[in-house]
């Protein structure tokens, strides 16, 4: 699944960038990073723990709790404090977009573009290296690559980056085809 920042919290950049730059502070940007990782990742897999975190049943202190089971050997003391924190001004919800916007936040940091693929079938490797030597050739700094296999597109790939889009997929050349014939009147009024 494909996350824009577009679709984040507002609220939640703030967090990100204070935990951002108190790690550049602490010499802990990489470690930090990695904790961010696992913490989206996390939100990303497990519908459960997502449930868990927007709650508003659940009181703060059990959130906590929670928390600090599934991370206590897993992450850093800096982030450990942050989740500490952002519990206790109930802002736990927000924390899926808080990782989020941390990851985007240090990718952007250290010049990395992430671009994302979406192709009917898996790409192989040779078509990788060639979208790969493509965006290198397009942006400055380093590329990761993020597929998806969409089988709707029936064929091709949908390319984005940054706020761009490049749709190669058969799916939208027959949607372009539907809209011409849709605009074709082949009755004429008279016969």
């Amino acid at each position: 699944m494909i996350i824009s920042l577009e679709n984040i919290s507002h609220i939640a950049v703030p967090y990100a960038k204070a935990l951002f730059e108190f790690a550049l502070e602490r010499d802990a940007m990489e470690t930090v990073y990695k904790d961010m990782q696992a913490l989206a990742s996390l939100c990303r897999s497990n519908r459960d723990f997502l449930l868990m975190l927007k709650s508003p049943i659940l009181k703060t202190e059990k959130k906590q709790k929670i928390l600090i089971a599934v991370f206590k050997d897993s992450i850093s003391e800096i982030t450990q404090g942050f989740l500490k924190i952002i519990t206790s001004k109930k802002r736990e919800s927000l924390l899926p977009d808080m990782s989020i916007a941390f990851v985007d936040l240090y990718k952007n940091y250290k010049g990395i573009l992430t671009t994302y693929v979406k192709s009917a079938v898996p790409l192989s490797d040779n078509i990788r290296k060639k979208i790969l030597e493509v965006m290198n050739e397009q942006e400055k700094g380093k590329v990761e690559l993020v597929e998806e296999v969409k089988e709707e597109l029936i064929g091709g790939f949908v390319l984005q980056w940054k706020d761009m889009q490049y749709d190669a997929s058969i799916l939208n050349q027959i949607n372009k085809m539907r809209k011409g014939i849709a605009m074709i009147n082949l009755y004429k009024k008279g016969f």
